[in-house]
This record gives C-alpha cells, structure tokens and sequence, in this order.
C-alpha cells in the first residue's frame, strides 16, 4: 500500500507524522509543497499522483484540503484530519499575522490574492465512498464543531480522535487508513 501524505501549511514532507508512518514500514510518499499557494500546489500535487500512483491519500490540515481537491479528480481512497476545508476563510486571519514555517523558522506572509485562489471543495455525491474525515476534539486551530458541520453538509463520514490539531497516535491513524474501503 503506497500512501501519499500532504502536511499541513508551515510544516513538510518530513514531518513528525511522516515519520511515524515510514517507521511502521508503510510506503509513504511525502513531497515537499508550499500549500498557500494553491495553483502551484495543485499543479504539483495532481502530477504527483499521476506518476506515483498512490492507493490512499492522507492529509492534515492544509493538507487535508489539497486531499480533497485531488479526491474531487482523482476518487482515490482519502483520509483527511482536521482539514483546513475552506482555506479562502479560514486563513484570513494570516493576513494581519503571518503565519509560521516550521521547517524554515520565516513567516508566511499572505495577500488577498492568494486566498482568492483557493477553490471551494465540490464532492459529487455519488463518490464520497471512499473518503472519511478525522476530528480532533481538542482541535485548536480548526474549530472541531466547524469541521463537522462541513462534513455533515458534504456527506462525508468523521470520526472523533481525542487530538489536538496534530496527529497524536500513528497505529490510530493507520487503523483509520486500513479500515478505508477498498484497503
């Protein structure tokens, strides 16, 4: 099983999670990508699925949206957890404080521009079947209240985890990737 796992803004292919997947000795592929900007990000993210041919996706966050995106396209089998869903709102707060990248240690500084560019997520009903959402209830970044109510108006199935807005339990989150359907 590859797995094609897309971090969340400020963070990167290496990241905590990343690690905690490949230690188990999953397949994982994890690219480096600059989630606010949106046309480039997709662009890459969309090629990379074409060339690698993972059998799930998994994204967080910002991630967790870029997933979605490529599920809208692709219906590869997706977990999403705490997903920035509607990066046009959720991030207006960046443009009065910047936001931080972990890797670098710089700020990401936003406009108005950039936001723009983000596409609102559009599932057909007819292919949420292999698609599921994790909720972190102590989720101090994205609102878990919020997050359910976008599920619930999407028709995508969430399940609660008593996590904060990283994952904080690898063999959950992989019993959550096998228990997707087709796995």
């Amino acid at each position: 099983m590859k797995i094609l796992y897309l971090h969340g803004l400020g963070s990167s292919g290496q990241s905590s999670t990343v690690q905690g997947l490949r230690a188990t000795g999953l397949d994982v592929v994890a690219p480096d990508y600059k989630p606010q900007h949106f046309t480039e990000s997709l662009k890459q993210l969309a090629s990379l699925v074409e060339n690698k041919q993972p059998d799930i996706l998994v994204g967080t966050s910002m991630g967790g949206y870029y997933a979605l995106k490529l599920y809208e396209r692709y219906g590869l089998r997706t977990l999403i957890v705490n997903t920035c869903f509607d990066p046009a709102t959720l991030l207006q707060h960046y443009l009065q404080a910047p936001a931080m990248d972990y890797v670098t240690g710089e700020s990401i500084q936003f406009d108005q521009s950039m936001l723009d560019e983000f596409e609102a997520v559009e599932i057909p009903g007819s292919t949420r079947a292999q698609l599921r959402a994790l909720v972190g209830t102590r989720d101090d970044v994205i609102d878990p209240d919020a997050q359910r109510q976008f599920y619930r108006q999407q028709g995508i199935e969430w399940h609660e985890v008593n996590w904060g807005h990283r994952v904080e339990d690898i063999p959950l989150l992989i019993e959550h990737v096998e228990q997707l359907p087709g796995s």
